[in-house]
């Protein structure tokens, strides 16, 4: 009899338990982390990292979402699994989105635009507002993420003669790739020329693009290349396609991206993805702790950049990096021989 009352009341004290554990969660913010691609992808995993440095002592529950849409660039995929992200929304009903990058925006933020038990923070997103409707949008905040084209006009001159001022812009033809471009356009240069911008689907159209550049180019601007395909239509690793490009080019490379050097190429001054985070994050907690409106959370544009260099493939160009570059490469861990 000792036992049977025992067991039930163990019993009864594990049902509670769960009960209250269930109930604890069931009252936390929930925070839906939405990447348009996949953690292979170091740009992603340092946005994580960021968002962790203010979200990670919180009590919110967090739930992370990848989309991958580099590694699998296909129209009809975007569709699909954009309508799965946002059945997972409806499902689980997050307080917060928190988009990154623009496919996120295109294949399920935007469709909460106005939801007045959703908030919207987009991060990593090259369009404009207008581009997903979010300039009428109430419930929607968030940072731009835009290149240091001022930064890269004075880069490029200390690395470039005088007589040398010609730029060459290649890329995928991804989403992202397409702002890029239609955005270098309206940069201004100063001494510097723009003289082309390539945008390649296919391996052998990249080769064609990186023979062009040698020919005509003083420097070579590359952003995004992940989503290159082979000849039967599927991606490459983005890795390959730097390995291939690098011992190729005859004049300085430089990228936009951390990644790009930590595959192989010469030099990037890159967007911080821990800003990106950072900053998105920081809006959340306004909206969760603070109450604010997501409307009353002025929209940010990306100010922090990271600059990497590859020793080898400086030297292997004959150029002189500006001492200030090498320091701020090496303080910072991004200094690879």
């Amino acid at each position: 009899m000792k036992k049977k009352i025992l067991s039930f009341l163990i019993s009864i004290f594990i049902a509670g338990l769960i009960i209250f554990l269930i109930s604890i969660n069931l009252g936390k913010s929930r925070i839906l982390v939405l990447h348009s691609y996949y953690t292979d992808y170091s740009w992603v995993t340092d946005i994580n990292k960021g968002i962790l440095r203010i979200l990670g002592g919180k009590p919110y529950s967090i739930r992370y979402f990848y989309m991958d849409t580099k590694r699998k660039p296909a129209h009809d995929y975007k569709i699909k699994i954009g309508q799965s992200a946002r059945r997972m929304i409806d499902a689980w009903k997050p307080d917060i989105i928190l988009a990154v990058d623009d496919d996120a925006q295109k294949h399920v933020a935007m469709y909460y635009n106005n939801n007045p038990s959703i908030n919207i923070i987009f991060t990593g997103m090259n369009a404009t507002l207008k581009e997903y409707d979010y300039d009428k949008a109430k419930n929607v905040t968030g940072i731009l993420e835009r290149i240091p084209f001022q930064e890269f006009r004075e880069v490029f001159s200390s690395i470039l003669p005088q007589d040398k001022n010609r730029i060459v812009h290649i890329s995928d033809a991804s989403t992202t790739s397409k702002f890029i471009h239609d955005e270098l356009e309206l940069v201004n240069w100063g001494r510097l020329k723009l003289i082309k911008s390539i945008q390649c689907e296919t391996f052998d159209e990249w080769k064609n693009a990186v023979e062009t550049a040698n020919k005509i180019g003083d420097i070579i601007l590359i952003t995004h290349y992940h989503t290159i395909k082979d000849k039967d239509g599927s991606v490459i690793a983005p890795k390959k396609i730097i390995e291939w490009t690098e011992p190729r080019l005859k004049i300085p490379d430089i990228g936009c991206w951390g990644f790009f050097v930590e595959d192989g190429g010469m030099m990037a001054v890159a967007v911080s993805p821990f800003e990106q985070g950072e900053l998105a994050a920081k809006m959340a907690v306004k909206i969760l702790d603070g109450g604010a409106a997501p409307s009353s959370i002025p929209v940010l544009i990306s100010s922090q950049y990271i600059v990497y260099i590859r020793e080898k493939s400086v030297k292997n160009r004959n150029l002189v990096m500006p001492k200030i570059l090498e320091a701020f490469a090496k303080a910072t861990n991004n200094y690879y021989e």
